[in-house]
């Protein structure tokens, strides 16, 4: 009987093999020869197999669609900086096409509809480039950190059905949405704090699918109100909600966050009424500490978080007064239809480094909530962040003043309500890299923490601030505090906790933080290659130059610029280290 299993195929082929054979056979075998072990060596590395290979053409399998994808990134960075030193007549570039799928297996073969079809997405690649089924597409969005285009319906030869299909890009717009794909955390939590929660996604049970945005929006509301409250310790979203698509037990999930309790819900909303069914639970016993259902409408819902906030606080560390309460509570909008707009709108700003369509949706959302409602801070805010967003993604299709028209933007939020963490974060960044003024820049990241501890993006940039100031030390501790919220670690935490160590000294460990990334970052690299050369390792520091200066597309000069050193000692010395290695 013929084994079948699922898989995801990547394909990959030599652009213009042909016409490179034509002009020099021996050369270009021999130049083959390297590039594949390259390749070979990077499927290897992302637990790949490569299971038929044909001339120019590799095909392999991989269990996971997110490590095939990490891989076909990996090749072609990697190709991209080798060819940037060789000859012209030596450079070889390739397509890649990934596919998912059911496969038949055959003495290690694997045939069928979806090893073509992968072949066939191979083809429609641009040179260099990686194309993506819409099943690979659905399995990775938000857990990769790339951006996508859409590609379309494609008419593939001698495949029965048109395929839907994305092209990879570097990853665009706002990053923060990212999802971890690893199954445990990245660092080991060996304790667990008193006071110590996480609050899982709340369950949509609605019969429509789109109703998920409400359920992302009010368990995020939810963290951030109960990190307010000095005595618990709130794991972050990005931690917590990781796990709604793992088969965790409660008691697995409060070991490897290293938590004590757990809040989960359910959300089942139909028109303006819904139910919201909430449960904390010891993640010790497994025990159920308390459970309720609210019965409300949209116009209540403050009523409820501000309920269930003040449950939770008086079960875990015992009577809360209520005027506590008030001040660690949400500012309200006045108009809950604008509440609701600015949710859908933050469904699709966490998505908007997928495409472009992502942030305009998001941009339009949010620009209706200031409409319908001109004194809603949140919304001004999340809209500067959006007008940002677009203007990576339509660098050349920005109207002109877009630039005032966020300023003003963020201004007008941080009129309306001074305690928005997210116009004080915005605000921080305009202060720094538009005005120089670190002072200022400090003291709004240090406000957005203050309003949402929970946030370890606003801790990271904290973190990064403090490294500028040459206080390392301090930012350490910041970024410390981050991992243990969520120990999963995002790309911006990790980079910024390698950061910290090439500023301390501790080079080796600096790159050690650098290679828990997913994908390389032009800071990464930079401080990367500045690691290996403190360390000696010239051609170690050499490869990992020429991937930054590719990545970036920044020269040294250029890269400097963007680090906001005070003391221009450190950033000498940071200059001279890279320098050094094309010295």
């Amino acid at each position: 009987m013929m084994e079948r299993r699922l898989a995801t195929i990547l394909a990959l082929d030599v652009v213009n093999f042909s016409k490179l054979m034509s002009e020099d056979e021996v050369r270009t075998l021999e130049n083959l020869g390297t590039a594949r072990a390259l390749i070979d060596a990077s499927i290897d590395e992302y637990e790949g197999r490569i299971f038929n290979t044909a001339g120019d053409s590799v095909l392999a399998e991989f269990l996971s669609p997110v490590k095939a994808l990490e891989c076909a990134v990996k090749i072609q960075n990697a190709t991209k900086v080798k060819n940037s030193e060789l000859a012209e007549s030596d450079k070889m570039d390739f397509r890649i096409g990934l596919n998912i799928g059911d496969v038949m297996v055959q003495e290690g073969n694997l045939f069928g509809d979806s090893v073509n079809i992968a072949a066939r997405l191979e083809s429609q690649a641009i040179s260099g480039g990686i194309c993506i089924s819409q099943g690979v597409f659905d399995m990775v969005s938000m857990k990769v950190k790339v951006s996508y285009e859409d590609a379309g319906e494609l008419e593939l030869k001698n495949i029965g059905r048109p395929i839907k299909a994305y092209n990879v890009l570097k990853c665009k717009g706002a990053q923060r949405g990212f999802v971890s794909p690893e199954n445990k955390p990245k660092i080991e939590i060996s304790g667990k704090e008193p006071g110590s929660l996480a609050v899982l996604l709340f369950k949509n049970l609605s019969n429509d699918e789109e109703q998920a945005y409400f359920c992302e929006g009010f368990s995020e509301d939810l963290i951030s109100a109960l990190s307010r409250y000095r005595k618990l310790l709130v794991i972050s979203s990005n931690a917590s909600f990781s796990y709604a698509s793992k088969e965790k037990s409660h008691s697995d999930i409060g070991a490897e966050l290293g938590v004590r309790y757990l809040l989960e819900g359910k959300v089942r909303k139909l028109g303006n009424r819904m139910r919201i069914s909430a449960s904390l639970l010891s993640t010790d016993t497994t025990e159920t500490l308390w459970s309720d259902n609210f019965d409300t409408n949209m116009d209540e819902i403050f009523d409820v978080q501000d309920s269930l906030v003040e449950t939770i606080v008086s079960t875990i560390v015992g009577n809360v007064e209520r005027d506590e309460i008030k001040k660690i509570s949400n500012v309200k909008p006045e108009n809950l239809k604008a509440y609701d707009l600015v949710l859908q709108g933050l469904e699709y700003h966490r998505r908007s480094s997928i495409s472009a369509e992502n942030n305009k949706k998001a941009l339009s959302l949010f620009t209706q909530a200031t409409e319908l409602d001109p004194s809603y801070a949140r919304a001004f805010a999340w809209k500067t962040c959006s007008l940002a967003n677009n203007a990576e993604w339509f660098q050349d299709e920005m109207p002109e003043g877009w630039m005032q028209e966020a300023f003003a933007s963020v201004n007008k939020a941080m009129e309306l309500d001074p305690n928005d963490p997210e116009a004080h974060r915005i605000m921080g960044a305009i202060k720094l890299m538009f005005e120089g003024d670190m002072e200022k820049a400090i003291f709004h990241h240090e406000k957005a923490i203050e309003i949402c501890p929970s946030d370890t993006y606003h801790i990271a940039r904290y973190a990064i601030l403090l490294c500028y100031l040459g206080e390392p030390d301090r930012a350490l501790v910041e970024i410390e505090r981050a991992m243990r919220i969520d120990p999963f670690c995002s790309e911006l935490v990790l980079e910024t906790h390698g950061m910290c160590y090439y500023l301390l000294g501790e080079y080796e460990k600096a790159i050690s933080s650098f290679k828990k990334m997913q994908i390389d970052t032009r800071t990464s690299l930079f401080y990367k290659a500045a690691c290996l050369q403190k360390l000696e390792q010239q051609d170690l520091a050499n490869n990992v130059l020429e991937l930054a200066y590719n990545e970036s597309g920044m020269s040294i000069e250029k890269f400097i610029t963007t680090q906001f050193y005070q003391d221009e000692a450190i950033k000498n010395t940071l200059t001279t280290a890279l320098e050094e290695i094309t010295a």
